[in-house]
Order: structure tokens, then sequence, then C-alpha cells
């Protein structure tokens, strides 16, 4: 079996075990996430669950970026942590979280990506990074429908981030990439079970 279809059955197993056990607990601590972008492909899908009272969020993506976007079909996983410093702001019916940040680390699959450089293909230090491993910093917010009968359990978040190989290329050499270039933008929908 293919490693992205092993992990998208990987994925719906995790994902329907977080339901049946949410639903022992009330409040849930676990959710599901749908985002646009954000170095994880076009589109991609994740589970997770809060610690410490929702400061801190781990989740499992799975991404997909196709062929007429992308050039190439590339499947993507990774693993992310999300930490919210700062209280909610109470807008009308509205919790917004103006800072959330986090790490999230992730592997491209595909035999043209390595985690470790080949020596047998490359010379000693050529690439200097590897291609299928990625690790990806972000700063954004999250606005949650907490009052809004029947949306209660949604809330929509944006992330602004940047790879650690695009940040070290930027400071190597600035006059080649500007911040366009290097940070990128996700939009996402979270859903507590």
């Amino acid at each position: 079996m293919k490693p992205a279809a092993l992990f998208l059955l990987s994925l719906l197993f995790y994902t329907v075990s977080l339901r049946a056990y949410s639903q022992e607990r009330t409040p849930s601590p676990f959710h599901v996430k749908a985002q646009f972008a954000g170095d994880l492909g076009f589109l991609s899908v994740g589970a997770g669950r809060s610690f410490l009272k929702e400061k801190l969020e781990t989740d499992l993506f799975l991404g997909y970026l196709p062929q007429k976007i992308g050039g190439d079909r590339i499947f993507t996983t990774a693993i992310k942590a999300t930490y919210v410093p700062l209280r909610a702001i109470q807008v009308t019916s509205l919790d917004w979280q103006s800072l959330r940040t986090g790490l999230q680390l992730g592997y491209t699959f595909g035999n043209e990506y390595f985690a470790f450089e080949p020596h047998d293909k490359y010379p000693k230090s050529y690439y200097g990074f590897s291609t299928a491993l990625h690790l990806y910093y972000f700063l954004g917010g999250q606005v949650d429908f907490t009052r809004v009968e029947k949306l209660n359990r949604f809330g929509i978040y944006y992330e602004v981030g940047s790879n650690v190989e695009y940040i070290v290329s930027y400071v190597q050499n600035p006059a080649y990439l500007s911040p366009a270039k290097i940070f990128n933008l996700a939009l996402g929908v979270r859903m507590k079970l």
C-alpha cells in the first residue's frame, strides 16, 4: 500500500477514534481541521487535541497539491504544535485569539524527495537541507464562533509562516529573496468534536 493511502487510512481511524472518545466527555478536547496552503499543500485535513485549557494544540495533517497547481502531484504530512499565549478577546458573540504561534514538522512523500542527502547521487552538502523534511514556523490568530448558535463548535484561523530553509536562504541572500517569496499565508477551519 502506498504511504499516502496508508496515512489517509490512519488519519481516518484517528478521527473516528477521537469522535468516539469525545462523545464520552464534555467539553471535548478534540477537533478536526481543514486548511488551505501553509506549506501543507493546496488543501489539507487534520485531527488534533487541545491541552492546558486550550493553550496548546497538537495536530496531525495530510496535505495534497494537485499537478495542475504545483507541476507535480504531491502528498505531505505534518505534525503541528500551536501555542496560544494570550487570552481570547471577546467581540460580541465571537472570541478572537489575537496571537497563536507554533511549529510544524512536515514530510513530503515521493522518490524524488529525501530526508537525508544521498551521497551516492550528490556531492556532500550539495543541497544542505533535506528535501522531504521541513520545519515550519508560523504566527497567526483564530476567531471562534463561541456564542453563535449552531456555529459554536467552529472557528476560522489564519497563519503567516515560513520554513527554516527559506529563512536561512533569505538571511544568506536578501538581495535575491524578498519576504514575499519566503512567507506564505494559511487559512483554515477548525471544528471541535
